[in-house]
């Protein structure tokens, strides 16, 4: 080769270098431009006789000046920051909404409480009223503000979603086509790169990352990107899609769908990265949990407040009626299911989810499964995705279940193994939210009971005004009064019973009895439960002995208390599946006292059982006439004489101011003070009541009383009267004040018998009465007369159930104020004649079982023991607590009555106020601390998602800079280099240039 095509050579260099260098200036500001170079390399050198010599230069390649571990960390952190970045500027605007005074609903409630505050000063005045309605409405309108708000957010969040699916869709085609280019390129007769067209598909797959996260790999050539679990987004020159669809598991919000050519894929939970991974992230993350949160102090508010108003009453006596919207509408509860759009059942699914307890709410949405194997089983998981339930299917619908404070009924459908059902317990509520009440007087302020303490009353004890806790119970039966009136009634400073006070002066046992229980002096003490499920079952009183037994005064150890032993099964059954389950049982002793029994079975969870034992004695027989031979009248109780003459001043048996003289007449009222008196009686928890005719003694433990008494005996003759006398001896009747009814199976009365009229049995008879025996059997007695009295009426009825009776006992009937008819037993026990034998009889007790709520009990055998033949447990529930405090005395009474015109009462008013500060939410948290969880929880998210997005900006930036200083164009270099290869050029050409010298001097010899 010539000299001069060697210069050729190295000018056709330099001028490409030129070329290229020029390129480089001219795109340095193009985005995604990679800075190219020259490779250029020597021509093969030609064998001369004196060596090799060189031919000069070639360009081999223009090649781009790429870092692939950059490119690949640039994409990521393209992911990364754009991810963030869209987090950033979403969660930003529900931080903005909720913790804005004029935006927020914190403000809104503070007015509210203020309104309410306002109005419990004050209750009657209508003005008040008026503006804590206005402050409703205003509160209601809030929180639809922000529901409403959240959901534009979320409809602008699917709009984003469904335009970045068609972005990302385009890009995977634009990036499939400049694959087919470059390959194409890539295979022509030169078999070079095409810089530009590898520059625009790396720009397209970087654009691609600010979308969604991605992987690249490059085969022959072309790059094949996956997204996702590994869906193929591009393989080589074909591209696929995603699509925006409706989520599997909540049809009203978007998902992304792969669209692969065979299938079709749910990938949103597998997106990580890009502006869509953001935008899920903050619905799944922020978005939804805020409008939970929304939603469930929506409902927690409104059923607050709509219970509380209900308990009260308004100004014209009537009661409460809803005053936020219903929490359980129709179009709610039947709109907090939505099926998944993958299941493959008939999709004939209807629901209704009922909040039962906002206390116990999560805040989280749940998922309805079916797992399988089959339809036969369901389990429900919470947004965390751990079990909150599982268990069968009964496929006979409805079916009910519970949980979390929620009742998920399923109504009707079919299922298939696989299907899923999602359960949004607050879905709607904050937007559907309103105010209810417009009559300021139908402002329900006032409480529907009282307390009256008895003007009479001696001790120190103080009743408060109440509590109310519920109107569902049968003592709010009948608008306009308590069913029934109540009355509490100390027997002494630590005992107290509550009485049906419907007649007034006539207090009578309620049902289930309520009677002898504790009071704990000088300190405040809860009366009534505020379990809503607690019943109680209360035995018999253990019946009467059949007959006295003669012993010698003092020997009573072998005495028979009444009470058979007893079996006691106590079971438990689960509210949410219904499983019973037996808790705990035993048995007790023949003979156990009620107390004994009581002790045991108070060793049970959840069951608590007290114990008292009634005596009553009336009728005595004792005229105090001496006969000869005389024997005195003399009762013991558990041991004690009680009747002996005691006068010495420094006796050490009875208190100060007991009555020492024995009457010639035995009454109820000296045996009455006596026992009152009696140190060691008073001491062991007895005490006596007498009204005149009955002396009633009580032990309030249910330990056994025992009863001595010695006399005379009645109808023996007497010879030294002139004529013979008969002495009617020393007697009375005992019983144990046990009442049974006489329930009418056949006939009516209508309520007409009395204690003053008889009545005509033959008219529309004969009525047949049914009847519980003491010994377990049922009696019947047929009525069929016309009684012109009602005392023959009476003692005709107590010989019919007299006749009945399988022991010396004979009945007293008694009628009510409602014309019910009931009897008691009683047992004669007379003097014995001799001084050294006493009659006497051990009395056993009463015990009353109350049981959490859920826990029911069985007792065995089914005849003869004191829990046989009872009514069910019934429940011991008012709707109501009250307290006492202090030190009341025997024979104090408090009594609890419906309160008429109560205008000015505010004990309502001040509940509802008291929501304010009341842990009704978790069972620890306020309302408002619920809403500032939020706001935290929020703001929290919000300045970490700002404090990542600009870490990740920087990042981005550091290797954006880091890429650019190696592939980008820098202009000083590119200016040092155009000299350069400019000098390339003039040295080459000069090569030429003497080259066409020596040419012609070589010529010019010719």
């Amino acid at each position: 080769m010539s000299l001069i095509n060697t210069a050729i050579s190295g000018l056709n260099v330099a001028q490409t270098a030129l070329e290229v260098t020029g390129n480089n200036i001219s795109n340095a500001e193009t985005e995604g431009y990679s800075r190219q170079v020259v490779e250029v390399s020597s021509s093969i050198s030609l064998y001369t006789g004196s060596g090799y010599i060189g031919t000069g230069a070639d360009v081999v390649d223009i090649t781009r000046i790429t870092d692939e571990f950059l490119t690949v960390q640039l994409r990521s952190d393209t992911s990364d920051f754009f991810d963030l970045e869209t987090y950033r500027e979403l969660i930003e605007q529900v931080d903005t909404l909720i913790s804005t005074d004029s935006t927020g609903l914190q403000s809104s409630m503070d007015q509210f409480f203020a309104a309410l505050q306002t109005a419990a000063e004050n209750p009657a005045y209508i003005p008040s009223r008026e503006v804590l309605i206005g402050e409703a409405e205003s509160l209601s309108a809030q929180f639809n503000m922000v529901a409403d708000y959240l959901n534009d957010i979320e409809t602008t969040l699917d709009s984003q979603i469904a335009a970045s699916a068609k972005e990302v869709n385009s890009l995977a085609e634009t990036i499939a086509l400049l694959n087919q280019q470059i390959m194409s390129s890539a295979g022509s007769a030169t078999g070079l790169d095409a810089n530009d067209l590898l520059d625009a598909r790396d720009q397209a797959v970087l654009e691609l990352s600010s979308y969604i996260d991605v992987d690249v790999d490059e085969v022959d050539g072309g790059y094949n990107i996956s997204i996702g679990s590994g869906q193929a987004l591009v393989l080589g020159v074909t591209s696929y899609s995603i699509e925006a669809t409706a989520s599997e598991s909540d049809p009203t919000q978007m998902g992304i769908t792969y669209v692969g050519a065979t299938s079709r894929v749910d990938i949103t939970d597998d997106i990580s990265g890009g502006s869509i991974a953001g935008m899920i992230d903050f619905r799944e993350q922020s978005l939804d949990s805020t409008y939970n949160s929304i939603g469930q102090l929506a409902l927690t508010i409104s059923e607050a407040i709509n219970s509380t108003h209900t308990y009260g009453l308004d100004l014209n006596g009537e009661w409460g009626g809803e005053f936020f919207s219903e929490i359980n509408s129709d179009d709610l509860v039947s709109n907090r299911v939505t099926s998944f759009y993958t299941n493959t059942s008939a999709n004939d699914n209807y629901f209704s989810v009922y909040i039962e307890d906002t206390s116990a709410l999560t805040g989280s949405d749940y998922t309805l499964s079916v797992p399988g194997p089959g339809t036969t089983r369901y389990q429900i998981t919470d947004g965390d995705g751990n079990v909150v339930l599982e268990g069968g299917l009964q496929n006979d619908f409805p079916q009910e279940i519970e949980f979390d404070g929620l009742r998920l009924v399923i109504e009707d459908g079919s299922f298939a193994e696989g299907d899923g059902f999602t359960i949004n317990p607050y879905s709607g509520a904050a937007e559907n939210m309103t105010t209810v009440i417009s009559d300021p007087e139908a402002v329900a302020l006032a409480y529907p009971i009282r307390a009256i303490t008895n003007l009479s009353n001696n001790g120190s004890g103080e009743i408060d005004q109440g509590t109310m806790l519920s109107i569902d119970t049968e003592t709010f039966s009948v608008d306009g009064e308590l069913s029934p009136p109540l009355v509490i009634v100390f027997h002494d400073e630590y005992t107290y019973s509550v009485y049906d006070n419907t007649d007034e002066g006539n207090p009578v046992s309620l049902e289930p009895p309520l009677e002898y229980l504790s009071y704990v002096p000088g300190t405040t003490n809860t009366i009534f439960t505020d379990d809503p499920g607690e019943t109680q079952v209360s035995s018999w009183r253990a019946r009467l002995p059949f007959d006295a037994t003669t012993v010698d005064q003092g020997d009573t150890e072998d005495l028979y208390n009444g009470i058979n032993p007893e079996r006691f099964e106590f079971y438990y059954t689960d509210s949410e599946t219904g499983e019973v389950t037996l808790m705990d049982d035993l048995s007790t002793e023949s003979g156990a006292s009620a107390a004994e029994i009581a002790n045991e079975l108070s060793f049970i969870d959840g069951v608590e059982a007290r114990a008292y034992t009634e005596v009553q004695m009336t009728n005595f027989t004792n005229n105090g006439t001496t006969y000869v031979p005389d024997n005195e009248f003399e009762v013991w109780i558990n041991g004690f004489n009680i009747t002996s003459e005691v006068t010495a001043s420094s006796q050490t048996t009875y208190m100060d101011g007991y009555p020492e003289e024995v009457p010639d007449e035995m009454t109820p009222d000296f045996l009455a003070d006596r026992i009152n008196s009696h140190y060691e009686l008073v001491d062991s928890g007895i005490v006596a009541y007498s009204d005149g005719t009955t002396l009633t003694i009580v032990d309030s433990s249910g330990e056994d009383i025992v009863i001595e008494m010695t006399g005379d005996k009645p109808d023996e003759v007497l010879v030294d009267g002139v004529p013979d006398v008969i002495d009617p001896g020393d007697s009375f009747q005992l019983s144990t004040g046990q009442t049974w009814s006489i329930d009418p199976i056949v006939g009516n009365t209508d309520g007409s018998l009395n204690n003053n009229t008889g009545y005509d049995f033959t008219e529309e008879g004969p009525y047949e009465y049914e009847l519980y025996l003491p010994d377990g059997r049922t009696g019947y007695i047929t009525l069929d007369q016309n009684y012109s009295d009602a005392e023959t009426m009476i003692a005709d009825i107590e010989d019919k159930i007299t006749d009945l009776l399988d022991d010396t006992s004979v009945a007293e009937v008694s009628i009510d104020a409602s014309g019910n008819l009931s009897y008691k037993t009683l047992m004669t026990i007379s003097g014995t004649g001799d001084p050294t034998q006493v009659e006497a009889v051990s009395i056993g007790g009463q015990v009353d079982i109350t049981m959490a709520d859920g826990i029911s009990l069985e007792t065995d055998p089914d005849i003869g023991g004191i829990f046989n033949g009872i009514p069910d447990a019934q429940s011991t529930y008012f709707g109501f607590q009250f307290e006492i405090s202090g030190n009341p005395e025997a024979g104090d009474e408090f009594s609890i009555e419906w309160n008429e015109d109560g205008v000015s009462d505010n004990r309502n008013a001040l509940d509802l106020v008291n929501l304010e500060t009341a842990e009704i939410v978790y069972g620890t948290t306020t309302m408002g601390e619920l809403y500032s969880l939020t706001v935290e929880r929020v703001g929290a998210q919000t300045s970490s998602v700002q404090v990542l997005a600009s870490a990740s900006e920087v990042i981005l930036e550091t290797t954006a800079a880091e890429v650019q200083s190696i592939q980008g164009v820098n202009l000083d270099e590119e200016a040092a280099l155009l000299i350069e290869y400019q000098a390339l050029y003039s040295a080459n050409a000069k090569v030429i240039s003497v080259a066409q010298e020596l040419f012609d001097t070589l010529l010019a010899t010719f």
